[in-house]
């Protein structure tokens, strides 16, 4: 059995410009014994989205078509027989899936679970058909566990936060909705990552809505200086508003950030965190570091990119660079946090986040693209 519902499909795209279209599609009303059918109510739009929407058929095995959307939440409407702690109506809040049995998830690091890239980036085919497709087009879904992109969505169990005793109305349930994943990362990378020292400064290369995430829990610690790096005015201007002691203006022509930052602070930064994947970026940010510093990447570089370090000087400097996928965060956790700050004044994403009915996609990519939008969320109530 079926449900007939909307979901947003991406096609192969053309030249690497994405091509997604809102289609009718049937999604099972059966999950399996680990799954969830779930009424999708609102999905935030990452850059994780775009990016692995962009790439060729076959590239890290992704396929096409498939369903893409990892920040949402919505109400349980079928539960698989094993799924414990969910009843039918709960609303819930989805994160990434992870197997919850290998070394790095007993050892409470799932976005490093043995089986992430299979079914966080590939996602799997059985449970989503086209409705136009007299064959039944098989569509991808389970898109990091939940493909939340349409308004019905089999999800993995282990997405899943029961948010009954988390939220007070279905507004919160909305605004929650992107924790799952950009906030959670930029909140990660500071407190589980790089772990700044009072009386450090911490530099953050890109302001969209995972490194204003990486600041707003930087400004939390008595931090020496906390710098915002853009090239948009108006992203600038939040950060300060978000806490940023500081903060530099990449547009002008010629601008160097190495010297800009060394001139500010000649012996170097404690940390950097970098969400822009540039190449150029990431690696003034490495030279920028202080004795023992550290360079958090989370953006994605282009995919021949490599990082080059001198051994001897990495050796006599003590720096560190490191990966950083969800902010190693154990989302139950990081989520609960998240919506406590939220709660205390601490966390304001009420600032960052603007709604888009689902049906208008494409306005939403456009102010992602142009930077008038910092975080995108689509609702899909009544669609």
């Amino acid at each position: 059995m079926s449900i007939t519902t909307k979901a947003i499909v991406a096609r192969e795209p053309r030249f690497t410009a994405l091509s997604w279209a809102l289609e009718d599609v049937n999604v099972s009303n059966e999950p399996n014994d680990n799954e969830v059918l779930v009424e999708i109510l609102a999905s935030g739009v990452c850059h994780t989205d775009i990016v692995l929407s962009a790439v060729p058929r076959g590239q890290w095995g992704i396929t096409y078509p498939k369903v893409m959307g990892h920040e949402g939440s919505g109400y349980a409407r079928k539960i698989g027989k094993n799924v414990k702690g969910l009843e039918i109506g709960d609303p819930v809040l989805l994160s990434f899936s992870s197997c919850g049995e290998c070394e790095q998830c007993v050892e409470r690091h799932p976005s490093y679970c043995d089986t992430f890239a299979l079914e966080n980036y590939v996602g799997r085919k059985g449970h989503v058909t086209s409705a136009a497709s007299e064959k039944g087009e098989q569509i991808s879904s389970r898109f990091f566990g939940q493909s939340s992109f349409s308004r019905y969505s089999i999800v993995d169990s282990s997405c899943i936060l029961n948010a009954k005793n988390l939220i007070n109305n279905e507004e919160e349930l909305k605004l929650f909705a992107p924790l799952g994943c950009g906030f959670q990362t930029g909140m990660g990378a500071i407190e589980n990552v790089a772990c700044p020292e009072e009386g450090s400064v911490v530099v953050v290369l890109g302001l969209g809505s995972v490194g204003l995430a990486a600041l707003m829990t930087a400004s939390l610690r008595p931090l020496k200086a906390l710098i915002g790096v853009d090239r948009l005015s108006s992203r600038l201007d939040l950060a300060r508003s978000l806490g940023a002691t500081h903060t530099l203006d990449t547009s002008p022509v010629g601008f160097n950030l190495h010297k800009a930052i060394t001139e500010m602070l000649p012996t170097g930064v404690a940390t950097v965190i970098d969400t822009t994947g540039t190449p150029t970026v990431i690696e003034d940010g490495l030279r920028c570091l202080r004795q023992r510093g550290k360079l958090v990447l989370i953006g994605v570089p282009p995919a021949q990119y490599e990082l080059g370090v001198n051994a001897i000087q990495h050796i006599n400097t003590g720096r560190a660079v490191v990966g950083c996928i969800e902010g190693d965060c154990v989302p139950a956790e990081a989520i609960k946090t998240l919506i406590k700050w939220y709660r205390e004044g601490r966390f304001p994403i009420d600032k960052l986040i603007t709604y888009f009915e689902a049906h208008e996609f494409k306005k939403a990519l456009a102010g992602l693209d142009d930077g008038t939008v910092v975080k995108a969320v689509l609702n899909w109530k009544g669609i």
